[in-house]
């Protein structure tokens, strides 16, 4: 039987809208002659410069879901069919954590469970059967078979197998200033930098510091030493590379090198323009 349902998306964070706007949207939901609900999900005035992912998590009468959305512009998936008459959702931004940007509800208000299930919900991407179970005993249920069959050396392998991203990227560096330059610095080294982007974690505490930036942490294999590599952006465009070591302010002094306060650690950092490739001290941002 066909039926059809909208919710209005309403904020519960501007921290997740862009600044002055309200965040707000809507959920469809249809089911036709098809087994499945169709959704669809838009949503306008989010903040897409900082860094992370958009997820909408829904309850059909208990009944839990999360999809990662690959677009806030009218994203399309379909879930097995559910009874529309109770629906409950949550727009989730996920970065370091799972944050709650937007609620909305059909019939009774299960907001506040989907809120307690959000980091279980987006690590299973799948569904979820809510009852009285205790947080810590869902916990439990979900990771009892984690380590099965856990093979330590081929995590090593695979940690280890990382760094030939970075190795990658110096060669690049290289190869640009050894050919002489001339082409767009960043146009030339972007697929090798996007990999260490992608085999590294997120540096959040810079990532928050820059407006449109993202950098990861890269440590070292053979020490506990780390330092970190980022890009900042401006109207859409990168504009520059920037390499961070954590360190003292006093001790050091480089002309080339500018002094970045930050918590929990604070850097001397080098910046490098994304056309030219030349060192940039961008005093302008600090």
């Amino acid at each position: 039987m066909y039926s059809k349902r909208v919710l209005i998306l309403q904020q519960s964070s501007k921290r997740f809208a862009e600044r002055g706007k309200e965040l707000c949207g809507l959920i469809k939901l249809i089911n036709n002659s098809k087994d499945t609900t169709d959704v669809t999900v838009f949503v306008t005035n989010a903040d897409l410069v900082n860094f992370g992912e958009w997820w909408v998590a829904l309850s059909f009468n208990r009944v839990c879901f999360a999809r990662q959305l690959s677009t806030l512009n009218n994203c399309t998936f379909a879930l097995p069919q559910q009874d529309l008459d109770i629906v409950s959702a949550l727009l989730i931004k996920r970065e370091d954590k799972c944050y709650e940007a937007a609620r909305a509800y059909l019939g009774d208000n299960a907001c506040d469970s989907l809120n307690r299930q959000m980091e279980f919900l987006l690590r299973d991407a799948g569904s979820v059967e809510s009852d009285k179970a205790t947080p810590y005993e869902k916990f439990v249920a979900s990771t009892a078979d984690y380590y099965d069959g856990l093979d330590v050396n081929k995590l090593k392998i695979n940690a280890d197998s990382r760094y030939k991203s970075v190795s990658e990227y110096s060669d690049a560096f290289e190869r640009y200033y050894a050919t002489g330059g001339g082409a767009e610095y960043y146009e030339s080294v972007k697929a090798e930098i996007g990999k260490v982007f992608t085999q590294f974690p997120p540096y959040y505490p810079l990532i928050r510091k820059y407006k449109g930036s993202f950098f990861v942490r890269i440590d070292f294999p053979s020490s506990d030493k780390y330092f970190v590599l980022g890009v900042l952006e401006k109207k859409g465009q990168i504009k520059y590379i920037c390499y961070g070591l954590p360190a003292e302010k006093e001790g050091f002094s480089d002309k080339d090198f500018v002094y970045v306060e930050d918590s929990p650690v604070s850097f001397w950092m080098l910046f490098q323009d994304a056309t030219t490739g030349q060192i940039s001290a961008l005093n302008e941002l600090l």
